[in-house]
């Protein structure tokens, strides 16, 4: 349509404005899973101002969550009778800016076409996108058939498992028929992820004196330390066993241990602890426990190994039917605006859309503006990209949630 076409190129500059003032608004999460509280007002600053452009642009919005510092920003459009529901997610947290960076992290910098800063692409540019994707369909005067639900999260960056988020809003009793979950690039619809398990391995020996006549003839003590490197040797080919997927076409499982390690008291010391942690990538049907049992298997071959075990997180592999209503119609209007086809599969890498594929809800787990740099330095989204991006989600909407008729 002509008329959303021409709306979001007559807000594009409001639109740039308010990407680069989410930018600016430092919402980095530094905790992991088992550290995040609804007491860190982590996105409070994003929340607050993406509260304020709906309710300046003439929208309701509403702030859903677990405490006053944590809440999810949820704005719907639309009839109150409707047969037909989409959801828009995105986060508002972003990953911490890496080291190395050559410019302000927080500086929502425009040049040569590009906005700078931490978030630019993962997703405060998404985030301006939903909002001027929905002002366009209003000044272009439609009135849609369906419900349009935007939802402005908390706590995805730590690892898509946070029951502050997507999780306290589905636990609320929002749903849809389907979901876009904008996470940046073009070339991509990504109608699913890998899932993944991490744990943290603690390896137990005896401490003793390096200087002393028992540990020099072998009598006592056991370096923890050493055993750790045993495990990382046994663990390091360790094959997971897998069924191919048709989303996730030439790829498999894997392991990687150790992404972390730490261990020992002083110099002169044998050390009495080691702890290391891992991370495993999953193909649907893989579970945590499969994995575990797999693991154990592998350790036992140790002689006198003493270690635990310990979870942190476990999030499920997932995928959608390639067939999917919400995946036909984004794939067209991808292809109208920018005049190529994005390749329909999988993502390596998680987020948030495991949860709602589970609760029977079809949802893309990527697709947005071009950029890079993410969970890296120097990030950056490409404004024209977002401007495209922008326009094809009001016409996915459009498209999937129906114009009413008038009598």
């Amino acid at each position: 349509m002509q008329k959303i076409s021409r709306a979001v190129e007559k807000n594009f500059s409001d639109q740039t404005s308010f990407a680069s003032q989410l930018v600016r608004e430092n919402s980095e999460n530094p905790f992991t899973p088992d550290q995040s509280s609804p007491k860190h007002a982590i996105e409070k600053g994003v929340g607050e101002l993406v509260y304020e452009r709906l309710r300046s642009l003439g929208f309701v919005p509403k702030r859903v969550g677990a405490s006053k510092k944590r809440t999810n920003i949820v704005c719907y459009w639309g009839p109150r009778r409707f047969r037909k529901s989409l959801i828009l997610n995105g986060n508002m947290d972003t990953a911490p800016a890496g080291l190395g960076y050559t410019l302000d992290p927080h500086s929502g910098a425009i040049r040569d076409g590009k906005l700078y800063g931490v978030g630019a692409a993962d997703m405060k540019s998404t985030l301006s996108a939903y909002v001027y994707a929905l002002k366009a369909l209003e000044v272009a005067g439609v009135k849609l058939d369906g419900r349009l639900i935007l939802e402005f999260t908390v706590d995805e960056e730590p690892g898509g498992c946070s029951e502050l988020g997507t999780a306290y809003l589905l636990k609320q009793g929002i749903r849809a028929r389907a979901a876009i979950i904008g996470k940046p690039g073009t070339h991509k619809i990504s109608i699913g992820n890998r899932g993944g398990y991490r744990f943290k391995l603690t390896v137990f020996g005896e401490a003793i004196h390096t200087g002393r006549r028992a540990w020099e003839r072998k009598e006592a003590g056991r370096n923890a330390i050493v055993d750790m490197a045993k495990i990382i040797l046994s663990l390091e080919d360790m094959e997971i066993p897998f069924k191919p997927a048709r989303a996730f076409q030439g790829r498999s499982p894997v392991l990687t241990f150790p992404t972390k390690i730490s261990g020992g008291l002083s110099v002169n010391s044998v050390p009495d602890r080691s702890v290391a942690y891992g991370d495993v990538r999953l193909m649907p049907g893989n579970s945590d426990k499969q994995v575990k049992i797999w693991i154990r298997e592998k350790l036992s071959t140790i002689p006198g190994l003493r270690y635990e075990l310990d979870d942190l997180l476990f999030v499920p592999a997932v995928e959608i039917d390639r067939k999917e209503e919400i995946v036909d119609i984004l794939a067209k209007n991808s292809k109208n605006v920018l005049g190529v086809s994005p390749r329909i599969e999988g993502s390596g890498p998680w987020n948030d859309a495991w949860m709602l594929v589970t609760h029977d809800i079809p949802t893309i787990s990527g697709f947005g503006p071009d950029g890079d740099g993410s969970h890296g330095i120097n990030e950056w989204v490409d404004l024209e990209s977002l401007k495209k991006v922008t326009e094809i989600y009001a016409l996915v909407i459009v498209d999937y949630l129906g114009i009413r008729e008038h009598s």
